[in-house]
């Protein structure tokens, strides 16, 4: 088990743990975002510098529209699978970051699990030789920032542009809840980046067909004891069921909203839940309703999840299992 005591955001004791003989897989949570990715094309370039043989991997598939833009900006390498001229040289070595097995959102590649960076809570304690938990930031490219700057180093231009997206898209401009720290690497990132273009890619989130399947599900919304619930049938980008749930929290007799899209395409259910509610935490609910059926996670003030096409009851099973969950919370 790693030691709970190892220094956060000690980038050099990873180093140190890593064998450069071996290539390093910097592995995001499946179905990755822009944090996700930003932090891990910003720690496979710190990495590199130490001298190692590094891809960043990813499981699932690319539903985000602002993270298509991102990377089509942005050369930086993304594979869904491990490369073959990698793999050959024998084992590799994997970081998970923005993500944790132990959480059930990333499915590990094969190879040795040797660290992970988190920003998320925690379900259950994860084991690595190089553990980096901060569930009290908001962003895990916050921590990667804090990486470059105990290194003295300067994040690259396209890098530091990624990782104000990151920042950007997990705190909704700085307006959810954010530590100091957040602020600090925002700032720092700022003059280093170009905070037009990461602003653009982060808005770019809607086509027409979005629009109009967001505008169904509102007309077909349910709402109780201020809970909202909104179901979406067909493919839509990742970013919509989040700006679906952030503009509903604006109504003033919302507590909680809860999007969720049955994906036709690959199947399964993707969900993401937000909260103002101080005693009704995003985290906990979705941990709630989708035990026995999926998996799910992130914070008391944002979460998401993701139900199987194999265990999905229907949309109203699965909106009762969340108002059910609700009704647990102490009034």
């Amino acid at each position: 088990m790693a030691d709970p005591l190892c220094p956060k955001g000690n980038f050099t004791a990873l180093a140190e743990i890593l064998d450069a003989k071996k290539p390093v897989y910097v592995q995001t949570h499946d179905f990755p975002d822009l944090d996700a990715v930003a932090s891990a094309w910003a720690l496979a370039d710190l990495l590199r510098r130490r001298g190692f043989i590094v891809e960043c991997v990813y499981r699932g598939r690319i539903r985000s529209r602002s993270l298509q833009r991102l990377v089509l900006e942005f050369h930086h390498s993304l594979c869904d699978s491990l490369p073959l001229a990698m793999t050959a040289s024998g084992r590799g070595q994997i970081v998970v970051v923005d993500g944790s097995p132990a959480n059930g959102n990333v499915s590990l590649f094969p190879g040795d699990l040797v660290g992970i960076i988190d920003h998320h809570c925690s379900t259950a304690v994860p084991v690595a030789a190089y553990i980096d938990l901060r569930p009290e930031l908001a962003a895990c490219s916050t921590i990667i920032q804090g990486y470059y700057e105990a290194e003295n180093l300067e994040v690259p231009r396209d890098l530091a542009t990624a990782l104000i997206a990151g920042i950007q898209s997990d705190t909704d401009f700085l307006s959810r809840r954010a530590d100091p720290e957040d602020f600090a690497a925002y700032s720092a990132l700022y003059r280093l980046g170009d905070f037009v273009m990461a602003s653009h890619i982060v808005r770019t989130v809607f086509d027409l067909a979005d629009l109009a399947l967001a505008t169904r599900a509102l007309s077909s919304s349910v709402v109780e004891n201020g809970i909202f619930w909104a179901f979406l049938e067909g493919e839509c980008s990742q970013e919509v069921l989040a700006v679906l749930a952030e503009f509903v929290l604006r109504t003033e007799e919302i507590r909680a909203a809860i999007v969720a899209e049955h994906d036709l395409l690959l199947g399964g259910v993707h969900l993401s839940i937000r909260s103002k509610d101080p005693g009704l935490s995003a985290f906990d609910l979705v941990r709630r309703a989708l035990e026995g059926l999926g998996s799910g996670g992130g914070h008391s003030h944002s979460a998401g999840g993701l139900v199987p096409d194999s265990t999905f009851p229907g949309e109203g099973a699965l909106r009762e299992r969340f108002f059910a969950a609700v009704r647990e919370f102490p009034a």
